[in-house]
């Protein structure tokens, strides 16, 4: 057992105080969209951008985190563990929270363009279900940065597809918040890099 502490709580004895580290902060980060192959023809890059200036959260990235599921087994009376030899699943899902606003008067941008998205699907009106490349957008970017704006995170999520929407349930004449939109999607992989 030790005999005394190696360090007592004290700013000169703390590495991140005496070398001025900058904490991190989870409010410094951008999303960057494509949108599925038959969507492309209607939404250019500076609407995407508008589309990005509207993220408020992303939930989920606890989940790009895949650890092998592990089992027991006896062997004398003893419980050994041990990796179980595959993944329960490959992709992700997870969920961003957008500002809901009208531009032009009239035209529900964020809204309109997810819920195009999510008919795509599948339309109620036809019953066409288009094949998965139509309606998977290639990449979604994250990227996280400090405060000088360095990226020190980049999640490029890949095959991205909606699988919901959430957040125009209720109507409310005692409310005086402003609409939000949930988006979940998957994402079959990602590619995670960090400085």
């Amino acid at each position: 057992m030790a005999s005394q502490l190696s360090h007592l709580p004290h700013i000169t004895n703390v590495a991140a105080g005496t070398e001025r580290w900058d904490p991190m902060h989870n409010s410094i980060f951008q999303v960057s969209f494509t949108v599925p192959f038959i969507m492309q023809g209607e939404y250019n890059q500076d609407e995407l951008l508008i589309l990005s200036q509207q993220v408020i959260s992303v939930n989920g990235l606890d989940n790009i985190q895949k650890p092998l599921q592990t089992h027991t087994m006896k062997y004398l009376g003893v419980d050994v563990a041990f990796f179980l030899p595959r993944l329960d699943s490959t992709g992700i899902d997870f969920d961003i929270v957008f500002n809901l606003n009208i531009r032009d008067v009239s035209d529900a941008y964020v809204f309109k363009l997810f819920k195009e998205w999510y008919n795509c699907i599948y339309n109620l009106a036809t019953g066409v279900v288009p094949l998965i490349n139509q309606v998977k957008a290639q990449t979604m970017t994250i990227l996280e940065a400090n405060r000088d704006g360095t990226v020190w995170r980049q999640i490029v999520m890949e095959n991205v597809i909606i699988t919901g929407m959430k957040g125009l349930d209720t109507l409310d004449y005692n409310s005086s918040e402003a609409r939000t939109l949930t988006v979940s999607f998957h994402a079959d992989f990602w590619d995670e890099t960090i400085a």
